[in-house]
């Protein structure tokens, strides 16, 4: 990953608010939507190893918190997010409890060193990303050559059912004008996540079932998953 955050954009920087349930009562508090200050950095880290491997579908189906290296793997990965600067996190005003978060980074045509890992559970399920994000053919279909990309939407328990996810996505797009990308674009495993992005704008670019990826390759068996399709969902930044 070679891009890097301008300089000339604050940081770290509110990028939306909105209003929701307050998690005591019915009452409409606001929430913010902004970077992940530095300081918070492993904080996050911990926040999605507590909760997205856990929650995720297709980390659950395979148990990769079982699997050491994977888990392993998985949070370097993140770690080296966290160090572009573009990592989103919501907060409930005045409090520093992490409410949601979304692990992003940027994706270039340019960039051509191929991501390896060896955990066999993270490799599968990376490998079920890349396959669908290559079928998207995000690129060429619109007409870019980098995009916002992401690796993990995560709700803490607590504050789910007050439409934080879709606020979290909706985010994306005045931090992506802010800096430079012309669009943004996720596979999202789960149908919580893809029913957010379709909330918050998002179109449906390359759809299929986790049934007929098991026909792709024989490790996309994914037991008890409660979601149909992987979908690679994008949206432009105008």
């Amino acid at each position: 990953m070679t891009w890097k955050r301008p300089e000339n954009v604050p940081y770290p920087f509110v990028w939306h608010t909105f209003q929701a349930k307050d998690t005591e009562s019915d009452q409409l508090v606001t929430y913010q939507v902004q970077d992940l200050p530095e300081e918070r950095f492993e904080e996050a880290i911990v926040h999605m190893m507590e909760h997205f491997v856990y929650d995720e579908p297709t980390c659950r189906a395979k148990n990769l918190a079982s699997e050491q290296q994977s888990l392993d793997e998985i949070t370097d990965l993140w770690r080296e997010f966290v160090k572009l600067k573009l990592v989103l996190v919501c907060f409930k005003e005045g409090t520093e409890e992490i409410a949601g978060m979304n692990m992003l980074y940027v994706s270039q045509q340019s960039d051509k060193e191929e991501y390896q890992c060896k955990g066999s559970v993270w490799r599968c399920i990376y490998d079920l990303v890349d396959y669908t994000m290559k079928q998207a053919n995000v690129y060429e279909r619109y007409g870019v050559d980098k995009y916002l990309g992401a690796m993990g939407l995560s709700v803490a328990p607590k504050y789910r059912g007050r439409g934080i996810a879709t606020e979290i996505l909706r985010a994306r797009i005045p931090l992506c004008k802010a800096v430079g990308l012309p669009l943004t674009s996720t596979c999202f495993t789960a149908i919580g996540s893809q029913v957010a992005a379709a909330k918050a704008g998002y179109e449906e670019t390359y759809v299929v079932s986790y049934e007929d990826m098991t026909k792709v390759d024989e490790r996309f068996v994914f037991p008890h998953i409660n979601t149909k399709y992987v979908k690679c969902m994008s949206k432009r930044v105008e």
